[in-house]
């Protein structure tokens, strides 16, 4: 008997329980209480779902997107899915829209869609505009990224958030081992994944403003290694208002002036990418000012790594002469560094 009451007693404790935990939480009628819940509610209804063919008609493939204009303008990254006759878009609230492709920008890798306003219900929510200031992230900082994870969304069901922070920020050209992507200039790295269906997704800021759109994860077959990264909006804004607002990009013919540091590099022959060995390093030239010697071995420009004579070119056209660089060298056993002035190569 005394058995019997203890159990009863127990089960009453859980039902009780049980009562409460049902009124004063529910996942479906709960509101957002953190700020990566608020913001994305606020961004999900400027998110949209792409599917279409992956070049054979058999095979269906999906990336996502994002509304830049109330006109039905929309912004991903160009892909072999985008086929005109069997592209669509799928928007927030679950309805179908055939898309009409613009050419791709083949410098950016990304295209733009547009779907008809007209046969949309609502209005549609674009991010207009991205961020454009360059200081705008920095590492550590928190972001989500938003996409079609997957395809784990169809129809009305909600695209895949994903939460980090910003990691670093990486030159594309100077990684050509890394992965195969047409957009050649920094890219915002991050551990906020980007799964597959999230290329083409956005990358924001706690607050919500846009800061990069998800590329392809970038594959390093040197360690085996995925990294998840994103084109800085800023970047995108000349493109996009040329094709949403109809203004052409200027096009600033600069004058470039190589950079010049009076070093000559050992090139071996039959190796196409040999490392960076000094050869020879002029007189009163920034090489021998900075302490270079025959034989040393450069693997670091500031924040490049070299690891190739081809890797030290790429690298110096970034610069310009009077820039200040800090450069690290192999001699022997013992790691060096030091600052290094550049400058225009002396006339003849």
């Amino acid at each position: 008997m005394r058995t019997a009451m203890i159990v009863l007693a127990a089960a009453s404790v859980v039902s009780a329980q049980t009562a409460d935990f049902g009124k004063s939480y529910s996942f479906d009628e709960r509101k957002p209480k953190t700020q990566v819940e608020r913001t994305v509610d606020k961004l999900m209804p400027s998110i949209v779902k792409i599917h279409g063919a992956s070049g054979l008609a058999t095979i269906k493939a999906y990336a996502t997107g994002i509304i830049v204009s109330d006109r039905g303008h929309i912004i991903t990254l160009d892909q072999i899915l985008l086929q005109s006759e069997r592209t669509r878009v799928v928007l927030y609230d679950g309805s179908v829209h055939d898309a009409t492709l613009y050419p791709a920008d083949e410098k950016l890798g990304v295209r733009i869609l547009k779907i008809s306003p007209d046969k949309v219900d609502g209005k549609l929510q674009p991010l207009w505009p991205p961020v454009k200031e360059k200081a705008k992230y920095r590492n550590g900082q928190f972001v989500v990224s938003l996409g079609n994870c997957f395809r784990l969304a169809e129809f009305s069901e909600k695209v895949s958030a994903t939460f980090g922070v910003v990691c670093g920020k990486a030159n594309t050209a100077l990684r050509y081992r890394m992965a195969d992507v047409k957009y050649g200039n920094d890219i915002i790295l991050t551990d906020a994944s980007n799964n597959p269906g999230h290329y083409g997704g956005g990358l924001f800021t706690l607050d919500g403003r846009w800061i990069g759109l998800n590329m392809r994860l970038l594959d390093s077959k040197e360690t085996n290694t995925m990294l998840s990264a994103a084109i800085p909006s800023r970047d995108l804004l000349p493109y996009l208002e040329e094709k949403v607002n109809g203004k052409k990009r200027e096009v600033v013919a600069e004058k470039v002036v190589p950079v010049w540091t009076g070093v000559t590099l050992f090139e071996q022959a039959g190796r196409k990418s040999p490392p960076a060995y000094v050869e020879r390093v002029k007189r009163k030239s920034p090489g021998r000012k900075l302490g270079l010697r025959i034989d040393d071995l450069i693997v670091r420009i500031d924040d490049f790594s070299i690891r190739s004579c081809m890797e030290l070119r790429t690298v110096l056209k970034k610069f310009k002469p009077g820039d200040e660089v800090k450069v690290t060298w192999k001699r022997g056993t013992r790691v060096m560094s030091g600052d290094m002035m550049l400058a225009e190569e002396p006339k003849k």
